[in-house]
């Protein structure tokens, strides 16, 4: 009987400390989450400040941007261009038809000039045989 008690006090002590063991594992994964938890809410806060800081920085620009360049002066650069080019065409149109005329009256005189050396190379070469019969 004293040894059943006696194995009775162990089995319980051992239990004991089984149960108690368990539990401090319980204690310890809790304090674990806790950690994790409190990781995963500094991650939150630092990524937010992060995000929150890229978009000053990407305001800051824009309003850099739009503050130091015309839109309209751009705008007007760019017309005064193409009206210029538009006006570089129309002189050189102007210049090739001058050029084009010019070349058709050197051609135009060259034969006449070539039409009249014929004529009188014609004239000149008739036959005064001819002109007697």
């Amino acid at each position: 009987m004293v040894k059943k008690l006696i194995k009775l006090l162990f089995n319980s002590g051992k239990k004991a400390t089984e149960a108690s063991g368990k539990s401090m594992e319980f204690i310890d994964d809790l304090l674990e989450k806790e950690y994790i938890t409190s990781a995963v809410d500094n991650l939150k806060t630092s990524s937010g400040k992060i995000v929150e800081q890229a978009g000053m920085v990407y305001q800051k620009t824009k309003d850099t941007v739009e503050a130091n360049i015309d839109i309209d002066k751009i705008k007007s650069v760019g017309e005064d261009l193409i009206e210029k080019g538009k006006e570089g065409i129309s002189d050189l149109t102007d210049s090739m038809e001058d050029s084009s005329s010019t070349i058709k009256s050197v051609f135009d005189e060259g034969e006449k000039m070539v039409k009249g050396i014929i004529e009188k190379f014609d004239g000149d070469n008739t036959n005064p045989m001819d002109e007697e019969e």
